[in-house]
């Protein structure tokens, strides 16, 4: 039997139900609101019994304008949608177009669906564009429907802090961070090395360390500074737990020390 209609839709015309010996009610006689033109209906078969659902298309100006604009809203729905996730993910204004061309990051987006934890420790002094590639990773990867959290080590512990006036655990202030698809966490090394900031982060990292999901680091300094820098409050074992972790787990990308920001 020859399907009319969309490739694959299954529904067929009075002509073709005959010659399958289908039954059905006789067909209605649709005809386009714009232009008036006869159209020949189309129908479902199920259990050998024809419905009447649709009609063929009729092709007129006016239809064609019809579905122009319905086209046009569809797309400009999917597009307030997509902005509406990328602005939900953390990508700060400035980044939610951003793009790299850096080979590892390329290369990390390529294979992220086979990753296994695997992350990204972006090393760079300031303007390097650390936070830049890691914002392109992360807006590639929404866009692709993963879900994705771009924060500060400072948000991110002040985010979980605000959950103890909200009556939530603690336990669920860390869940958001520890359970997304893909947490970055920029410029790690500018947050307070106290007691319960060191065991926040740790609970955050190590939670995504045991359930194997990727974390992207952006910091000016390299994994080795960074764990002194988080032991500077006397939390050594905590430091060196947090440093081990992301050692492990992240391929580090030095991006140097040159300031793009600066106009040569």
């Amino acid at each position: 039997m020859v399907l009319k209609g969309k490739a694959g839709d299954g529904l067929v015309t009075p002509a073709e139900a005959r010659a399958a010996g289908l039954s059905f009610e006789d067909p209605p006689e649709p005809k386009c609101r714009y232009c008036g033109r006869g159209l020949e209906p189309l129908g479902a078969a199920l259990l050998g019994q024809v419905r009447w659902v649709s009609h063929e298309p009729c092709g007129c100006e006016g239809e064609l304008a019809e579905q122009a604009e319905r086209e046009r809203r569809e797309r400009e729905e999917a597009e307030a949608e997509m902005a509406r996730r990328i602005a939900a993910s953390g990508i700060k204004r400035r980044f939610r177009n951003a793009q790299t061309s850096i080979p590892a990051a390329v290369s990390y987006l390529g294979r992220f669906g086979d990753i296994q934890g695997r992350g990204l420790y972006f090393r760079g002094g300031v303007g390097a564009g650390k936070t830049t590639a890691a914002s392109a990773i992360a807006r590639a990867l929404v866009y692709t429907g993963y879900s994705v959290i771009v924060t500060t080590t400072l948000e991110m512990l002040d985010s979980i802090q605000d959950t103890y006036g909200t009556g939530a655990k603690s336990a669920e202030g860390v869940g958001r961070y520890g359970r997304c698809d893909l947490l970055v966490l920029d410029d790690l090394g500018k947050e307070g090395a106290n007691s319960w900031a060191m065991t926040t982060l740790f609970q955050v990292v190590n939670r995504r360390y045991e359930e194997m999901l990727p974390t992207i680091v952006t910091s000016q300094y390299g994994i080795e500074e960074i764990e002194r820098r988080l032991a500077r409050g006397g939390e050594r074992e905590t430091a060196a737990a947090i440093a081990s972790r992301l050692r492990e787990t992240c391929e580090v990308v030095d991006l140097g020390n040159r300031d793009r920001r600066r106009r040569e």
